[in-house]
């Protein structure tokens, strides 16, 4: 059978029927991917901006780390969403992922009280960027396991 015979609109894209498939697709990946990514940059963004702090941080760390943070966030809450659409985030998933974040946050805080957890000065202000970008890196997991949950409430609700 030819495809003009099965299709005697035209290919699937272009009936109105595959049309408006391809925009629900389109809208559904909107939703489900895009969102918790500007969630991410946007809660980037405000901290980064002084609207409220995630971090004690200094001013060197934003300024030469900050667009990194800001990228592996977005990339993060994407992959957060897309994978925990799959698997559920559920409540140990969520613990050890604010776990990982409150490790990655603890040289910030311990650096504001004087301990360096045993490490030279020099060595100290190497982990800080890293532990910066893995605590943004963490933020956008959390952020895209959250929104998954959200979206999965949203299904059950509307019976899907």
């Amino acid at each position: 059978m030819r495809d003009a015979d099965r299709y005697p609109d035209g290919p699937v894209g272009n009936s109105p029927r595959g049309m408006a498939r391809w925009l629900v697709a389109v809208f559904r990946f909107a939703i489900e991917q895009l969102v918790p990514m500007a969630l991410a940059g946007a809660l980037n963004l405000a901290s980064r901006s002084g609207a409220f702090t995630l971090l004690p941080l200094t001013v060197v760390i934003e300024r030469e780390y900050g667009n990194f943070a800001l990228l592996l966030g977005c990339a993060a809450a994407l992959v957060g969403s897309t994978a925990f659409s799959r698997v559920p985030f559920d409540i140990p998933t969520f613990v050890a992922t604010a776990l990982a974040g409150m490790i990655l946050a603890a040289p910030f805080i311990l650096g504001r009280t004087g301990l360096t957890l045993g490490l030279s000065p020099r060595q100290f202000d190497t982990l800080g960027p890293f532990a910066y970008l893995g605590f943004f890196l963490v933020i956008g997991l959390l952020v895209g396991g959250c929104w998954s949950v959200v979206i999965r409430s949203i299904r059950e609700v509307a019976g899907r």
